[in-house]
């Protein structure tokens, strides 16, 4: 099933003693070749990025939730939503000024996001630091996996994008190379044809 391709790609590779095959055409089929292996070893390299980044992602995850507190907070003022013009839907969350105690016994106030529907007087989960301060929600499993998933895609695509435009760049050379070639060719047959030596 899979021989008569891989057999007629061998034919075709650039290491071949086929008199009729061109500078050109060995370098484009080189190229080729060099890709393929250059796409292959980015998937382990790929592969490590991503592992590091999910690795630093849940240190960083479990660090913050080991530094970090989740305490209710007061809401002090009306909640400011941007209402689109266009279709008049309410956005599910807004701005607000949130009140919480701080570990000294200080009150604390900041702007966060809360649900639009949350009113002056209710409480709303935040998260603050061991000084007191506001912070964001710590990392979770979930987002270190998509976040160390999407870095090894990005990667093995950037990688892959260079690739095939270096790829792109050497056919298209070999191309220009090989039209050159045939008007030389067809030139020289021309004045063969018109001028045949005696």
């Amino acid at each position: 099933m899979f021989s008569e391709p891989a057999h007629r790609w061998w034919r075709h590779s650039p290491w071949i003693s086929n008199p009729l095959m061109r500078l050109p055409d060995r370098i484009e089929r080189a190229a080729f070749a060099v890709g393929i292996a250059v796409l292959m070893f980015l998937i382990p390299v790929a592969a490590t990025i991503g592992s590091v980044t999910y690795s630093d992602l849940s240190l960083r995850s479990q660090r913050q939730r080991a530094e970090y507190v989740r305490i209710d907070a007061r809401v002090v003022d009306s909640v400011k939503t941007e209402r689109s013009e266009t279709d008049g839907i309410r956005p599910a969350s807004g701005t607000a000024t949130v009140q919480w105690s701080a570990p000294d016994g200080s009150v604390r106030s900041e702007s966060t996001r809360v649900p639009s529907h949350i009113r002056i007087g209710e409480t709303v989960p935040i998260w603050r630091d061991a000084d007191g301060n506001l912070v964001r929600a710590p990392e979770t499993a979930a987002g270190a996996v998509v976040n160390g998933t999407a870095m090894a895609v990005f990667v093995w695509l950037l990688g892959a994008f260079v690739v095939g435009g270096l790829v792109y760049l050497t056919t298209r050379a070999g191309e220009r190379s090989r039209m050159r070639q045939w008007d030389r060719d067809w030139h020289h047959f021309l004045q063969e044809r018109d001028h045949p030596s005696r």
